[in-house]
């Protein structure tokens, strides 16, 4: 039978290497409240393990008044018993793979262009092999999914892969934990200059067409 794919919670002792039993006692709660294990039928008896490995099926009623009453005792609480979930840890688990795998999906159809920006949000370095960049962004997906999400699908990428090609360029300055653009502060951190960029569109078109190479914006022509 597998335990994983059913709702059992799992109980290990870690304290000593020899065990012959243990004997929970009734205990009291930070908040006060004094706890005593009662049975199925509401008698109060003591809890007594044989064994340093004990696995408690949530489906059964009487499992689970012990579960209740050993979760959040003194021994379970200081690590000298382990309790562990075995059906959300299954879970958890199964998420974690199949997240991994979204995300390296992702990476692999990443275009040269977003392998550049992503190599310059992480502070890569992008004179490297595009395989080399792209090899490792791939390998981030798998080790961490989440991270990987959130920078490349950010809405305010493209923001921030900008302003630290102006911070190179000294189109901007950080000094004293502020930055500038000329002699105006313009935030403290990367979100408050975000929104002042988004709040100064002509000046954003200025500086993006100087990183580009341009002296001036590029007007639209007349179709």
């Amino acid at each position: 039978m597998d335990l994983k794919a059913k709702r059992f919670v799992e109980y290990e002792y870690y304290k000593h290497k020899n065990f012959n039993f243990f004997e929970f006692a009734t205990y009291r709660t930070r908040t006060g409240k004094i706890v005593e294990y009662k049975d199925i039928n509401g008698l109060p008896i003591p809890l007594r393990f044989t064994s340093p490995h004990v696995v408690l099926n949530m489906d059964n009623e009487g499992h689970v008044l012990i579960d209740n009453f050993l979760k959040e005792s003194p021994s379970v609480l200081s690590g000298e018993w382990k309790r562990t979930d075995l059906y959300q840890e299954e879970q958890e688990k199964t998420k974690a793979t199949l997240d991994s795998a979204r995300a390296m999906i992702e990476a692999a159809k990443l275009s040269d262009k977003d392998v550049v920006d992503f190599a310059i949000l992480k502070g890569w370095n992008t004179s490297a092999q595009m395989d080399v960049l792209r090899a490792k962004i791939i390998e981030l997906a798998h080790a961490n999914a989440e991270l990987f999400m959130e920078t490349q699908f950010d809405p305010e990428k493209d923001l921030r892969v900008f302003i630290v090609q102006a911070l190179k360029q000294n189109k901007i300055k950080y000094n004293n934990s502020t930055f500038f653009y000329g002699k105006e502060a313009i935030g403290t951190n990367e979100e408050q200059v975000l929104v002042w960029l988004k709040d100064n569109k002509d000046i954003l078109a200025i500086l993006k067409n100087e990183i580009r190479g341009d002296k001036t914006p590029k007007k639209k022509t007349k179709a």
